[in-house]
């Protein structure tokens, strides 16, 4: 549920009490809050187009401790001590009114509005008015019983930084006016009626007669030399002119914001109940002297009817991950999360906790023990996923041990003014799949495979080439173990969609990918995984794809039906060189890409042909190795 901060709604001489409650302005997902609309998103709801305000704000409506939850390797990694659900609204009863401080609030945005009757434009007393609601704006032209509600405009400016503001009606409609903007200006927005391009709509101020076009408003050097005023409406301040060159953007754009959400799967110990009864008592055991610690694990252990020993075990494991005793790089956390999916886990319930994890291991079925060497089937799965800051106009990978790193050199807009002792989150719990690669089967593909390697190099190297672009850092090279094995993640959701009736949106794939180093062994596995919190949760429908019946056709259908794509020839022959902003080989719509919700990697860095082979048959498939697809056909 969203709301406007509370505010006096009373109009010109009126001196109304403040009303007990707030008209919500929507409502979105919980989910959603720290995702898709999440801090500084623009969200377009029934009343309106709102943006939701920074941590500040948020701190009232989320202080209840029934919304604190806990991720230790996770808070250890984004230097927070615990993570806040989204506000659940409060209703005020025999009212359609709920409580504000219950509800994410949020903040008019854009201000400047269109009138849809006499298509003025303007802003919140120049010359529109706030509705007796407080929640909508209405133009007065037309008299005070016509309920004639503005809507937000299309355009707005942002900047690679983060900022964003209103677009400059006012300078637009009046740069080629040798006077300037004048006096009093009475803005319309309207249209020759020729056709529904942008070149017809045109900005007219009836105080002067000045009128321009929008047909080149977001062609490069439109905005002239005006610089970015560093706006943050989100956090309602402004942090001061901005060397980032501001951009005309469309308000519903999807490069409005992108949100840096980190995520980290419940495993062992943190998963385990005892784990959980000392984070349900962190805040009094973190406070208590050593000597004062006993007594009280003793008198914890009674009342859940278990060990001091393992309560004691939990204390050292969490403060050994708060203190940095660990090692906490995205590599080191995804290697503790392939261990744990690689083997089996079915820990005790205590007094009632059940743990957040259980994973069965399983053997693949004969026919695809060429390819994979193990299957786990996850009955039971947690995840926890903080939204970290956001960016706009380009998606900007980092990993999670490198946002606060990001924020300070503005290459990612914070969530709030000052850093803050918890961060916004959304708990997930699912079920899924893991499938891992055989070790030796991949090795010996890569060492085969002639021209595999070059057709790797260059979508490497397009990949290095958008990271100095965009002045990001990258982590990770990428590789053929990569490709086959994100490739091959979303060839399953695709195929698990039309077999499961799953929604791919619902589902979400986890890569686990890395080379060999030293004495450790190369990770290829990937988990696939109920990724909402909705109708489509752990309901054992996934879980039961791990059953050796049921992979065997699931896998075969997969493997068979990349071997064909709706636009190939063209989408297998796929130049590499030439996929530009794509980063990827044989791509498409057709064939592997998914929503991005459901992708870790914005849909780029993935190639059909590491599945069935490249056109020219420089290099075999992983799946088509020595003729071992013939009998697929």
């Amino acid at each position: 549920m969203v709301s406007r901060p509370r505010r006096p709604a009373a109009g010109p001489g009126q001196n109304k009490p403040a009303p007990a409650g707030v008209e919500p302005l929507g409502s979105v997902r919980r989910s959603q809050l720290v995702s898709t609309f999440g801090i500084g998103a623009i969200v377009d709801l029934e009343k309106g187009s709102f943006m939701p305000l920074g941590q500040e704000d948020w701190e009232a409506a989320t202080r209840s401790p029934a919304l604190a939850i806990s991720e230790a390797r996770l808070e250890a990694q984004l230097g927070v001590n615990h993570f806040r659900l989204p506000p659940v609204a409060e209703q005020i009863p025999l009212s359609r009114r709920v409580n504000p401080a219950s509800t994410a609030p949020a903040i008019r945005f854009p201000e400047w509005h269109e009138c849809p009757r006499c298509h003025r434009i303007g802003q919140e007393g120049e010359p529109f008015e706030l509705d007796e609601d407080g929640s909508r704006l209405r133009c007065l032209a037309h008299g005070t019983g016509v309920k004639a509600y503005t809507t937000p405009v299309r355009f707005v400016l942002a900047c690679s930084a983060g900022h964003i503001e209103d677009f400059p009606w006012s300078w637009w409609s009046h740069r080629q006016r040798q006077q300037g903007i004048c006096a009093t200006p009475a803005l319309y927005l309207k249209s020759h009626g020729k056709s529904a391009s942008l070149g017809d709509l045109f900005v007219e101020c009836k105080a002067c007669n000045s009128r321009e076009s929008l047909g080149q408003a977001f062609s490069a050097g439109s905005l002239g030399n005006r610089k970015c005023g560093g706006h943050r409406p989100w956090l309602r301040d402004r942090e001061g002119d901005c060397s980032a060159a501001p951009r005309v953007i469309q308000r519903g754009a999807s490069n409005v914001h992108f949100s840096i959400v980190a995520s980290a799967l419940s495993i062992p110990p943190v998963s385990d109940a005892v784990f959980q009864i000392i984070d349900h008592h962190w805040d009094m055991l973190e406070a208590l002297p050593v000597e004062a610690l006993k007594p009280v694990l003793a008198s914890l252990a009674q009342r859940y009817d278990t060990d001091p020993g393992p309560l004691a075990a939990a204390i050292r494991t969490k403060r050994g991950f708060a203190s940095g005793q660990e090692d906490l790089s995205d590599l080191a956390t995804r290697a503790d999360e392939y261990a744990a999916l690689s083997a089996a886990r079915n820990d005790p319930v205590v007094a009632g906790i059940v743990p957040h994890f259980r994973n069965e291991i399983l053997q693949p079925p004969q026919s695809l023990r060429p390819w994979f060497d193990l299957v786990g089937a996850v009955s039971r799965l947690r995840e926890v996923r903080a939204l970290a800051g956001f960016s706009r106009i380009e998606p900007y990978p980092v990993s999670t041990d490198k946002i606060e790193d990001a924020i300070a050199a503005k290459r990612i807009a914070p969530i709030a003014r000052s850093k803050r002792a918890w961060l916004p989150a959304a708990e997930i719990r699912g079920e899924g799949v893991f499938l891992r690669f055989d070790h030796e089967r991949v090795n010996e593909w890569i060492a085969k495979s002639g021209g595999l390697a070059e057709r790797v190099a260059i979508i490497d190297a397009q990949s290095a080439r958008l990271a100095a672009e965009r002045g990001y850092e990258r982590s990770y090279s990428i590789t053929a173990r990569l490709l086959l094995v994100h490739s091959f993640a979303h060839a399953l959701i695709r195929q698990i969609t039309i077999d499961c009736g799953y929604s791919s949106s619902a589902l979400r794939e986890r890569l686990y990918v890395a080379e060999p180093s030293g004495s450790d062994r190369a990770m290829n596995g990937v988990l696939i995984y109920t990724g909402s919190p909705d109708s489509d949760g752990s309901l054992g429908g996934l879980v039961r794809l791990a059953d050796p019946e049921l992979l065997e056709g699931i896998v075969i259908r997969t493997i068979r039906n990349a071997g064909w794509c709706g636009s190939d020839p063209v989408c297998l022959e796929t130049d590499p060189a030439q996929a530009g902003d794509r980063v990827s080989g044989a791509a498409c719509h057709c064939c592997l890409l998914v929503p991005e919700t459901a992708c870790e990697k914005f849909n780029r860095e993935l190639d059909r042909a590491m599945l069935v082979g490249d056109a020219d048959r420089r290099f075999p498939g992983y799946f088509g190795m020595e003729g071992e697809l013939n009998w697929l056909s």
